[in-house]
């Protein structure tokens, strides 16, 4: 009796008909990785937004002290502030599910996002809600924000945004100097990282870091009166410029 079996053909096409689909839906399925991933990051970041607004309509308006003037990926504090725990309870929430983790560059504490030591709390967001601690003279420092360009209505360098009661308005800080701070629904409060060459730099990074969403070349941004949109390359219209680029909104 004949043995009954697959020819070494037969089996080299059906390898080549499981290759061809796998190649057919593997692209599919790796987007819709990353709009679960880009999903996921949106609701990081609203829950931190309302996070901030709480510590905001605690201290009269003002957002977190204090963001890393070369870094807003990264703010600080007093060793283990208790107000850190108490408004920003899950440090994971600071790290984008889409983050490249391998991708960081520079020293070993360079870039570690979600991670929290007891006294800085490490992002792979921006965080442009609160006031900083650049302590040059420069009298273009703008609530320790170093501004290398005035903020104007008109300017497409725009400040960002110490405290909620400024949206809108051209403010003149303690040392004197006037910036215009964008209305609440166009005023940036945290948001991916995101760099239009593909990657962006921050304190301590000796090479650039990936955006967080690189395949579809967007971020998310969520907005000082709290909505959230998601920005294609095409739609940013706005910039801060800080000392290792510009963070687009």
């Amino acid at each position: 009796m004949k043995n009954k079996g697959f020819t070494l053909i037969e089996l080299l096409v059906v390898i080549a008909i499981i290759a061809i689909l796998a190649s057919i839906l593997f692209e599919p399925l790796l987007r819709a990785r990353g709009m679960a991933r880009r999903a996921a990051c949106a609701s990081n970041l609203k829950q931190l937004y309302l996070s901030l607004i709480m510590y905001a309509e605690d201290y009269d308006g003002y957002g977190i002290g204090t963001v890393a003037w070369g870094s807003p990926n990264t703010f600080t504090y007093t060793a283990n502030a208790p107000w850190v725990k108490s408004y920003f309870p899950n440090p994971n929430l600071f790290r984008c599910p889409d983050t490249d983790w391998k991708a960081y560059k520079g020293s070993a504490w360079s870039y570690r996002p979600g991670y929290r030591i007891s006294t800085a709390q490490y992002c792979s967001y921006w965080i442009l809600f609160g006031y900083s601690f650049h302590s040059a003279t420069c009298t273009q420092d703008f609530y320790g924000w170093h501004m290398y360009n005035n903020s104007t209505p008109t300017s497409i360098n725009k400040a960002p945004c110490p405290n909620i009661k400024f949206c809108g308005k051209s403010v003149q800080d303690p040392k004197g100097t006037t910036q215009y701070v964008l209305p609440a629904s166009e005023q940036i409060c945290i948001s991916d990282c995101y760099g239009k060459p593909g990657w962006w730099y921050g304190y301590g990074l000796t090479a650039g870091v990936r955006n967080n969403h690189l395949e579809f070349d967007g971020e998310n941004v969520v907005y000082m009166d709290g909505h959230l949109e998601w920005k294609a390359r095409d739609q940013l219209k706005y910039y801060f410029h800080y000392y290792y680029g510009d963070i687009w909104w």
